[in-house]
């Protein structure tokens, strides 16, 4: 991700209405799915990919929370709103973590941004204490694939059946899928087919009118393996 992404997230995703809206959806689910902290007052989250911590202070709600991400600029905004532990990473051969450590690993946008995104899942399944619970969300729909995905530096879309293939292959046990942010597909089909390809710029975030703010037609997951999930 480019460095000026990071720095107007950093300045604005607290406020913006697509992070926000993404936060306010994974919170339901993982009440829904997983509890909050008085349900598990020993569980540990890791926020795999936490970019510039926007839901690591969100993510204490469900646990003692650690933070890791491939970018140090990254991790450097993590320590201006975080005290807890934060680690550089790079998947999927590069955390510094035993197996089962955590009981519930949180990747936001991050899975679309490795190659091997197989292999990647392979390592957080090893992660998760028995009964863990993955919690994803990830770009959908390959028709969708624009300027933004290259700018962004995805490797690719996703359709609900392929991510449910591809987890229930290695072993999870797919509790919850589905698409989010659907409404504005009709928008975002529209916009990625007229538009013409511009470069990202950090105004787009700060109006909620570019890249960012248009995004639409995501996939949500939820997955776990072992017992204790339903």
């Amino acid at each position: 991700m480019e460095d000026e992404l990071f720095d107007a997230i950093h300045a604005h995703a607290e406020r913006h209405w697509w992070f926000r809206g993404r936060q306010a959806i994974v919170r339901k689910l993982l009440d829904r799915h997983f509890g909050p902290r008085e349900a598990h007052p020993e569980a540990t989250v890791l926020d795999l990919g936490c970019g510039a911590g926007t839901n690591l202070r969100f993510l204490e709600r469900y646990g003692r929370v650690s933070g890791a991400d491939p970018s140090e600029k990254a991790l450097a905004f993590c320590r201006q709103r975080f005290d807890g532990p934060l680690a550089e990473v790079w998947l999927p051969d590069r955390l510094p973590y035993n197996e089962k450590s955590f009981d519930l690993v949180v990747m936001l946008d991050v899975l679309e941004h490795v190659e091997d995104d197989v292999g990647a899942l392979q390592r957080v399944l090893r992660l998760l204490t028995p009964g863990g619970t993955l919690c994803l969300t990830v770009p959908a729909l390959r028709w969708l694939w624009s300027y933004h995905d290259v700018e962004h530096h995805h490797f690719r879309r996703y359709h609900r059946g392929e991510l449910r293939r591809k987890l229930e292959r290695l072993g999870f046990e797919v509790v919850c899928i589905s698409y989010i942010n659907f409404l504005l597909l009709p928008l975002m089909g529209a916009a990625r087919m007229l538009l013409r390809p511009k470069t990202w710029s950090s105004k787009d975030l700060q109006s909620g009118t570019g890249a960012l703010g248009l995004e639409a037609g995501r996939l949500y997951l939820d997955a776990g393996h072992g017992v204790g999930l339903g």
